[in-house]
């Protein structure tokens, strides 16, 4: 007999579950702490309400929140009367509350609070410990996830108003366990990074190159991810063609491809984690155990491909650290401009390949195709693989061929500024941005940081001891620099100015001369002038004296009288020669007196003192001056 069985719709048992919350449960008092509140356009609020162990979602309808007698806000801990409920369409558990009470702080907001009390008495927000930000940086390290809205949205400000800014990540992950850690470990390499500027000589004096988020990528996808980027270094491994088995290798790339349909971007560290071990480090176990034929272990056939990297070192590309094991090669290469690993590779293994066939009289395929490569993001991880290669040499010293390159990241510009900083999110999500170690970190650094962390409504405790806070990262990257097509602009104006500012100047000077040139002939007259005032006035003094010393031996010498007369004819007579030996002087210095010579003035009809036969011209008139009278001439004929 067939069984008889009640069948649901999913619609129908959501609708029993409902009524079996709102009437099992009914109308409870539930406290804990606000979380993730939203006010939507209607007047609703939706929340979540959680504590150490738990959480739900809650609803709060405009009818009922208008009752409220204080401001919600996330972290704040209150009691709720609320009705269990379910909401059908997404069969989602919740609470629909009815009443709010306030029940005291969340226990974040105490914690913040708490630190910032501490962390302003120690003075650490005093205005006077401030920095002041560049006018125009060079260069701006920038503390954020390498994924988020926040990067991209900090690269694209800062390349549109100064598009040839350099901008150095430091990439962390911004919330959960550990990010406040990795988050001032960051502030305090960029500070490192700067030191490093300062010893630079010491270094490698041509820098590696690091991949780069905001330059184009080019991302071929075939059994593994290949990225390719202009001037990055790469850390590459390639294989024997038979160093792993087939079978093994089809099994795995199965459940690779199961693994990435179960999980989704962005990964966490531990899903990260497991993806390494279940793949990444099944297939290097299988390497070091050195299967297959090995053919690499044979010292000849490892000198042809160490030869083969060698060759074109510092032509094509930039060799680093490599390990030749008994059947793969890790190495460290960075093509130089206009070269790209493919290349590279395919030129290594195709010379490579011949060559050791060649060698052992065999035939076919020597290199499996496709290689593993993984760009190098960072000094951090250039100094992991050159480890990685140290740690593979010293597993294998008997077979293994290798060179060992400790090379440093050659900086050349310091960071003039810090911006640090994150997207929006709940209380939780910005925490790390109030833990004390993140405070302590900006306020240690000796470049100034700009906080940017969340929306404009978010204060965490970093804004309060960075050297500014912005409302958000793109507010941040606006701050940073000034735009630069607008100096060029106000440097143009300014260049006109200067320019308009030379040519008055000249202009003023040349409206001058006529002026230099009227005074310079002023006082020539005016000096001649005094001179003659200087001769009548002695002229006079000296007839005065003259007739004063007359009187006086007048009276004084009457019997020399004769005498006396005598003498005064005799210097009157020289003084009349002395006034018309003068006269003459001064006669001769008068423009009439060249008249008196027999010279003539000759003047156009303009009145224009004739100096040359081309002033005049036939048939017109002309007037001559002579000592003593004028006369028109007509002009007959002119002869040069």
């Amino acid at each position: 007999m067939e069984e008889t069985r009640k069948i649901y719709s999913v619609a129908e048992l959501n609708r029993a579950a409902r009524f079996t919350l709102e009437n099992g449960i009914g109308e409870v008092w539930v406290e804990g702490e606000i979380s993730r509140l939203t006010r939507q356009s209607s007047g609703h609020w939706y929340f979540t309400l959680k504590d150490e162990a738990a959480a739900v979602s809650c609803a709060m309808f405009k009818q009922n929140n208008a009752a409220a007698t204080f401001e919600p806000k996330d972290g704040l801990k209150v009691r709720v009367l609320a009705q269990a409920s379910l909401y059908e369409p997404r069969g989602s558990y919740q609470l629909i509350v009815r009443k709010m009470e306030e029940a005291g702080k969340g226990s974040l907001q105490e914690q913040f609070e708490k630190l910032k009390a501490k962390l302003s008495a120690e003075g650490l927000f005093d205005a006077s410990r401030k920095k002041p930000l560049p006018l125009l940086p060079q260069k701006i390290g920038v503390v954020t996830s390498p994924t988020g809205a926040a990067i991209r949205d900090i690269i694209n400000v800062l390349t549109r108003r100064f598009p040839n800014i350099e901008i150095l990540l430091a990439p962390v992950t911004v919330q959960g366990e550990g990010a406040a850690e990795k988050i001032a470990a960051a502030i305090d390499y960029l500070n490192t990074y700067n030191r490093k500027v300062g010893q630079a000589s010491s270094l490698s004096t041509e820098s590696e190159k690091f991949f780069t988020p905001w330059l184009p990528v080019d991302i071929e996808k075939r059994h593994l991810p290949h990225w390719n980027q202009d001037n990055a270094s790469y850390f590459v491994t390639f294989r024997l063609a038979d160093s792993l088995p087939h079978e093994k290798l089809q099994l795995w790339q199965q459940e690779r491809i199961q693994w990435l349909k179960s999980h989704d971007e962005p990964y966490s560290k531990n899903e990260l984690t497991e993806y390494s071990k279940l793949f990444s480090e099944r297939i290097n176990q299988w390497l070091d155990v050195g299967s297959g034929s090995c053919l690499l272990a044979e010292k000849q056939n490892a000198s042809v491909v160490e030869a083969a990297m060698q060759h074109f070192d510092g032509n094509r590309y930039r060799l680093g650290s490599y390990v030749i094991m008994a059947n793969h090669v890790h190495v460290l290469v960075s093509p130089l401009p206009g070269n790209n690993l493919a290349d590279i590779l395919h030129s290594w293994k195709s010379f490579t390949a011949n060559r050791i066939n060649e060698q052992t009289g065999r035939r076919g395929a020597v290199w499996q195709d496709e290689s593993y490569d993984h760009i190098v993001r960072s000094p951090e991880q250039l100094s992991f693989y050159n480890d990685y290669i140290r740690k593979n040499l010293n597993q294998s010293k008997e077979t293994a061929v290798a060179r060992i390159d400790r090379l440093e990241a050659c900086p050349t510009l310091p960071i003039d500024l810090i911006i640090v900083g994150r997207g929006g999110g709940s209380i939780e999500d910005l925490w790390a941005f109030n833990e004390e170690v993140v405070a302590r970190a900006i306020a240690a650094s000796r470049i100034p940081v700009i906080s940017a962390v969340g929306h404009e409504i978010d204060f965490t405790i970093s804004d309060f001891v960075a050297d500014v806070r912005a409302p958000t990262p793109s507010a941040a990257a606006e701050l940073a620099v000034p735009v630069k097509a607008e100096l060029e602009m106000q440097i143009v104006r300014l260049a006109a100015r200067l320019g308009g500012s030379l040519q008055n100047q000249v202009h003023i000077l040349r409206e001058r001369i006529p002026g230099f040139r009227q005074t310079m002939v002023h006082a020539l007259t005016d000096g001649l002038r005094l001179r003659q005032q200087k001769v009548d006035e002695t002229s006079r003094t000296l007839a005065e004296c003259l007739k004063n010393a007359v009187t006086i031996q007048k009276q004084r010498l009457p019997g020399l009288q004769q005498t006396m007369d005598h003498r005064m004819e005799s210097a009157v007579a020289e003084r009349k020669q002395n006034l018309r030996r003068l006269e003459s002087q001064l006669r001769a210095l008068s423009p009439l007196a060249v008249l008196d010579r027999g010279y003539s003035l000759t003047q156009t009809e303009d009145g224009t003192v004739v100096r040359d036969i081309a002033q005049i011209r036939a048939g017109g008139t002309v007037r001559t001056r002579l000592a003593k009278g004028t006369f028109i001439s007509e002009v007959k004929k002119k002869e040069a």
